[in-house]
């Protein structure tokens, strides 16, 4: 009789609480600054969402994991019996941090386990991979701020659908296919968001549209048509309309025309512009809706308009390192107040060209239409179908 899928589970509780707040991760202190602006727990209800279609495949697979906030609690919710992975001391939400991760996987590869799976970000996918290497293939459920490395199911419940796949494999005795993936994280300069430290390749799932491609670099200072039309929008701007711009260089490019007081601005956040001036930066959930109740009279004010650019090489429109543009407030703004922008190379990186929205807890609410026009330049539009978390998370 064959032997069961082993399958270690490592959840990093804080991961993803410093979005909506404005925050770009939790790494260090960012987790306590997160809690005290009342971010709400992000990692344990993705990483249900993906352990929660396991449920009745439990006895074919023996899930080993630490106890309490780093996956037991979850296993334990949901019925399922557990290898526990003692990390010989208690553990506490907002108290763990990297070397627990690192020791909990560690101690999965003395268990030899089949892959590991984690709930978290880029930060806990360097943390995973510095422990195992290539050694394991690993899987990251995405639940943290940003997602740059290509080890993340695109959302949680593509993350069970590969396992459900894996098992399938095991069942039959052939080999799942792997493939090598790079981890990255944002650049340690905050001005070249954009960009991404390369720390490593790591083994992973060959799962063509349920896992996210690598973020690439951005190169849109060398793409003129780009910048053109950057250039086109800042002339236009209207003095009685509020307009936000979206993190990375697509979307600031616009504030870059506008003269020297706003080409150094920061590129990792939200930023709001109003007759002449930025009248808020980098602003949270709470920020930009409040932001919106006050420019909410129709009488006085234009509706206002979003500037939003693509992660290169990935398709993400929404969910990876702007989650304070919440569906809460994507709903307030109107869909079709939303002005996507690219470099034309990244949407020809993304094969088919599709887009995709995660926006996590709203995942039954469909916002967006089937297609969205991104432009790239003044004159030229791209159509790409737009693929939301749940709605459509089986394609």
């Amino acid at each position: 009789m064959a032997s069961n899928f082993k399958l270690g589970l490592i959840i990093n509780p804080v991961a993803g609480m410093g979005g909506k707040v404005g925050l770009h991760g939790t790494d260090n202190d960012l987790a306590q600054i997160a809690i005290s602006h009342g971010a709400e727990k992000i990692s344990f209800d993705r990483a249900q969402r993906t352990i929660s279609m396991l449920v009745t495949e439990q006895d074919n697979i023996d899930f080993y994991s630490p106890g309490g906030v780093m996956g037991g609690e979850l296993l334990e919710m949901l019925g399922i019996n557990f290898f526990e992975i003692d990390l010989n001391e208690n553990l506490y939400f907002n108290k763990t941090n990297h070397l627990h991760t690192q020791n909990a996987a560690l101690k999965m590869l003395d268990h030899k386990v089949d892959v590991i799976i984690f709930a978290g970000g880029d930060g806990t996918a360097r943390d995973v991979f510095t422990a195992v290497g290539s050694k394991v293939p690993i899987l990251g459920i995405p639940s943290g701020v940003k997602m740059r490395s290509g080890v993340f199911a695109n959302y949680p419940e593509h993350a069970a659908m590969i396992i459900l796949d894996a098992l399938a494999a095991a069942q039959d005795g052939k080999n799942f296919e792997l493939t090598n993936a790079d981890v990255l994280d944002a650049s340690i300069d905050s001005r070249e968001y954009s960009n991404s430290q390369f720390f490593g390749s790591a083994r992973t799932f060959k799962a063509p549209n349920r896992i996210t491609n690598p973020k690439v670099n951005s190169h849109s200072n060398q793409d003129v048509a780009l910048m053109e039309l950057a250039a086109h929008l800042s002339k236009n701007l209207e003095p009685d309309r509020l307009y936000l711009f979206g993190p990375g260089q697509s979307a600031k490019a616009i504030l870059s025309n506008l003269g020297s007081s706003f080409a150094n601005q920061d590129q990792s956040g939200v930023d709001a512009y109003y007759a002449g001036e930025i009248i808020g930066q980098d602003l949270s959930e709470k920020a930009i809706l409040d932001l919106l109740s006050r420019f909410d009279d129709k009488r006085k004010f234009q509706a206002p308009l979003l500037y939003l650019g693509v992660i290169g090489g990935q398709g993400f429109l929404l969910g990876r390192g702007n989650q304070q543009l919440s569906y809460e407030v994507i709903s307030k703004i109107g869909v079709g107040n939303i002005y996507v922008l690219a470099n034309s190379g990244k949407i020809n990186q993304i094969v088919p060209s599709r887009l995709y929205v995660d926006f996590g807890d709203a995942v039954h609410f469909k916002i967006f239409s089937d297609y969205i026009k991104v432009h790239v330049a003044i004159d030229r539009t791209l159509v790409c179908k737009v693929l939301s978390s749940g709605v459509q998370s089986n394609q």
